[in-house]
């Protein structure tokens, strides 16, 4: 039960994020969903810092991985968004700004969790 709501905490916490930085975004380019694209990014990249930050250590406990990993970033990445946006935007006959976003989501997240596992394990060493 204790995990239960750490995790739900977290995640309402990684929520109320998204929505403040999609509110930051959404004035810049009206109609393009910038902030869920900012939201994953920066999921992608939080998620290599923790997935490097964790494996270098072994005495952390499994309830901070769910808090971080499930819970916060769980609630802060779009990928439900990012559907319905990108559903959307096709529905609108956007098809090129569509797969430019699909695009931009997947290899930007997944560039940027390399980077984040990369540099934080670059760090860790040099304790």
């Amino acid at each position: 039960m204790t995990n239960f709501l750490l995790i739900g905490f977290s995640a309402a916490i990684g929520a109320w994020l998204r929505w403040l930085i999609g509110v930051g975004f959404s004035g810049l380019f009206p109609g393009l969903p910038l902030g869920t694209l900012a939201v994953n990014l920066l999921g992608g990249l939080l998620m290599g810092i923790s997935i490097a930050f964790f494996q270098s250590l072994t005495n952390i406990s499994e309830e901070i991985k769910l808090i971080v990993n499930v819970g916060f970033l769980g609630g802060l990445t779009t990928f439900s968004a990012y559907t319905a946006d990108i559903f959307a935007l096709m529905q609108k006959g956007e098809l090129y700004v569509a797969l430019l976003l699909i695009f931009a989501h997947i290899i930007g997240a997944l560039a940027l969790c390399y980077i984040g596992f990369y540099f934080t394990n670059l760090s860790l060493r040099s304790f």
